[in-house]
């Protein structure tokens, strides 16, 4: 049985999520990417929704419900739910998020830029031991094959 999470706020759009500057080494200049106000604000407030939560150990899966004021780029809404669950200490490392699936769906009156909030339902359902066992052969297998390939 899943953990449901709720959380309202405005979704960031990807594109809001880094920001680029240049930064001058010797004689060359190096890109450094950092993360932006805008989206530390909301990692840190999806994972007041998760604090206080008890830890979960092994693989999840995540499903996401997303209604949304706007039609903004959410294609990588994994990214900052998995960051939020492990500043909460809900899960060790987002890379245990075995499956994600996502539900997108609009308010009727999306278009009408920040006078609704977004809604978020997510849900993290625990992998069963039994199903652990499949992944870490399946891993073994992957990992041999991959060194026939190379």
């Amino acid at each position: 049985m899943g953990k449901t999470y709720v959380w309202t706020g405005k979704v960031q759009s990807v594109n809001r999520w880094h920001g680029a500057r240049a930064i001058k080494k010797g004689n060359k200049y190096i890109a450094m990417i950092y993360e932006t106000q805008e989206y530390k604000k909301f990692k840190d407030s999806l994972s007041s929704v998760f604090m206080g939560m008890e830890k979960l150990s092994g693989y999840v899966d995540l499903q996401v419900t997303m209604v949304l004021s706007s039609r903004a780029d959410t294609g990588n809404i994994d990214k900052p739910i998995g960051d939020a669950l492990e500043l909460a200490g809900v899960i060790e490392n987002d890379r245990f998020i075995r499956n994600i699936a996502y539900y997108r769906h609009y308010h009727p009156n999306s278009g009408q830029k920040n006078k609704y909030n977004d809604l978020l339902v997510i849900e993290l359902t625990p992998v069963p031991e039994d199903e652990l066992e499949i992944i870490k052969k399946q891993q073994k297998n992957d990992l041999f094959n991959l060194k026939r390939i190379i």
